[in-house]
C-alpha cells in the first residue's frame, strides 16, 4: 500500500523544481497604492519604503551635470557593440568589419576631447598640423575642462618649438594659468619664468623668483646676490612696474645695513637678532640704539630716514618708537618722536598722535609711565567724560583732576581733593585746580549779574 508521501509524488499537480527552466519565478514586491498595504511579517511598509527613497536617492542633476551625462551616454553608444538577434553571420561578419575600419580611421577632434574629459586614455600624436593643434587647444579652452586643457598644453608644448608653443598661449590667459600652476607646483621655475617674460609680465616673473630662490633660504649672501640678478633681469626692460622694483631695492639695503651692523658691532646680541629679520624689528633695533634729536644723521641709522626708505606708515613708526623709549623709560625722547613744528611758524611746536590714544595711555601704564607723561596723553582725549574714565582706570592723578576741571564738576573735585594725602604735590596741583574752577565761577556769575 502507498503511502501519502507517495501520492504527493505521483500527483501531477504538485510540479517539481527543474534546473533546466529558463523562466525562473521572481518574487516580486507589490506595487504601492491608496490603500495600505501588508508586508511579509504583517506590517504597513509603504510609509517606510516611501520615506528611505525620499531620502536616499539624490537627483541626477547633483551628481552629474547635464552635459557630462550626454558625453558619457554617447561614448557608450560609440562603443557599445550590439549583434541583432537572428542575423545571419555573413551579416555579423560585415558589421564586425565596419566596426574595424572606423577605428582604423583618425578620431575627430570632438571625439578625443570627449575622451579627455572622461579621463578615457587616447593619443593626440594624429593632430600635426599647426592650424589642427591650434583648433584642439581652442576647443578643449571652450569645454572649461581643466584637465583636458593641461593635456593639451603638454601635448603642445612637447611637439612645438618654445617660439611657437609661447605664440599659440600668448592670446589663451586660460591655458597660460593651467600651465603656470602645472609648472609651479613642480617648482619649475626656469620655463616659468621664461613663458612670463616673453609675455611681458616681468614683475610676475621677478616675484615667482623672489618667493622661491629668496625667501625658501636663510643664507643673507646668498639672498643678496639672487637679488642682484633678480633686479637686473626683470627690472632693467622698459615698462617694468616700478613699485615693485622700489620693493626689491629696499630688502637689498635692508639685507645690507643688517650685515653691516653685525659687522660694526662684533657681532652683538642686538645686531644678530636682527638678521634677516623684518623692516619693523629693524626699526625696533634703530630705536634703541638711536640718539634722539641728532637730525643730522641721513642713513637707515636714523630710525625717521629708515621708516621713509621703506615707506614705513606714521602710526607704526609712533608705536614702535613709544614702546621702544618706553621700555627704557627714556621719557624725555618723546618730544622728539611726537612733537610736530607748525607749517607757518617753525618755532612753533604741537604734540601730534597717529597712533589711538586710548590704546597709547594703557599701554604706557603698562610699561610704568609717569604721571606727567600719561597727563600729557589723556589731554588729547577730546571727550571729557571719556577722559576722566582713562584717568581713573590708569591712576593717572593729574589727569582725574584735569577732567574734573573740563566737566566743571566742583563737588567731585572738592570730594577727591580731599583723598589725596596732605603735602603732596598731586594735593597742592588739585587744590590749585579747585581755586582756578572757584574764580571761573564767581567770574561767570558777575557776568550773569550784570
Amino acid at each position: 500500500m502507498e503511502s501519502k508521501d507517495d501520492d504527493y509524488w505521483n500527483d501531477s499537480t504538485n510540479k517539481s523544481f527543474n534546473f533546466d527552466e529558463e523562466d525562473v519565478a521572481v518574487l516580486e514586491i507589490p506595487s504601492h497604492s491608496s490603500t495600505n498595504k501588508r508586508s511579509l511579517f504583517g506590517e504597513d511598509t509603504s510609509s517606510e519604503l516611501a520615506y528611505g527613497s525620499a531620502h536616499t536617492e539624490l537627483p541626477l542633476h547633483m551628481i552629474i551635470s547635464d552635459e557630462n551625462l550626454e558625453l558619457v551616454l554617447q561614448e557608450q553608444s560609440r562603443h557599445m557593440m550590439t549583434i541583432p538577434k537572428g542575423i545571419s553571420l555573413e551579416d555579423e561578419v560585415k558589421l564586425l568589419r565596419r566596426k574595424i575600419q572606423e577605428f582604423n580611421y583618425a578620431p575627430s577632434t570632438d571625439s578625443v576631447l570627449r575622451k579627455l574629459i572622461l579621463g578615457q586614455p587616447c593619443s593626440l600624436e594624429m593632430f600635426r598640423s599647426m592650424c589642427e593643434k591650434e583648433q584642439l587647444l581652442d576647443q578643449a579652452i571652450a569645454s572649461g575642462s581643466g584637465n583636458a586643457i593641461l593635456r593639451v598644453v603638454l601635448f603642445l608644448d612637447r611637439t612645438l618649438k618654445k617660439k611657437l608653443f609661447y605664440s599659440l598661449l600668448q592670446t589663451r590667459n586660460e591655458a597660460v594659468a593651467h600651465y603656470m600652476n602645472y609648472l609651479a607646483l613642480r617648482l619649475k621655475v626656469t620655463e616659468c619664468t621664461d613663458l612670463l617674460v616673453f609675455l611681458g609680465r616681468h614683475h610676475e616673473a621677478s616675484l615667482l623668483q623672489f618667493s622661491i630662490f629668496v625667501c625658501s633660504t636663510s643664507n643673507v649672501e646668498f639672498k643678496k646676490q639672487r637679488l642682484k640678478k633678480i633686479y637686473s633681469d626683470y627690472f632693467s626692460q622698459p615698462g617694468t612696474n616700478t613699485f615693485y622694483a622700489q620693493l626689491v631695492v629696499n630688502y637689498m639695503n635692508l639685507l645690507e645695513y643688517q650685515t653691516n651692523e653685525l659687522h660694526a658691532t662684533g657681532a652683538s646680541g642686538r645686531a644678530v637678532a636682527i638678521q634677516d629679520k623684518s623692516v619693523l624689528e629693524t626699526l625696533h633695533y634703530v630705536c634703541g640704539k638711536y640718539k634722539w634729536g641728532d637730525t643730522a644723521l641721513q642713513t637707515n641709522d636714523n630710525p625717521f630716514k629708515l621708516a621713509e626708505n621703506h615707506q614705513v606708515s606714521q602710526a607704526q613708526f609712533e608705536w614702535i618708537a613709544l614702546n621702544e623709549r618706553a621700555k627704557q623709560q627714556a621719557w624725555l625722547d618723546f618730544d622728539h618722536i611726537f612733537e610736530r613744528k607748525a607749517w607757518l611758524n617753525l618755532k612753533q611746536k604741537s604734540f601730534k598722535l597717529n597712533i589711538p590714544v586710548d590704546r597709547s595711555i594703557l599701554r604706557l601704564h603698562a610699561l610704568h609711565a609717569p604721571d606727567p607723561v600719561l597727563s600729557t596723553f589723556l589731554a588729547k582725549v577730546e571727550d571729557p567724560q571719556r577722559r576722566l574714565a582713562l584717568a581713573r582706570k590708569v591712576q593717572c592723578k593729574h589727569g582725574i583732576v584735569d577732567a574734573l576741571v573740563s566737566l566743571k564738576d566742583r563737588p567731585e573735585l572738592e570730594e577727591y581733593r580731599g583723598t589725596l594725602e596732605s603735602g603732596t604735590e598731586e594735593r597742592l596741583y588739585a587744590e590749585n585746580a579747585l581755586k582756578s574752577l572757584n574764580n571761573k565761577w564767581k567770574s561767570d556769575a558777575m557776568k550773569l549779574i550784570k
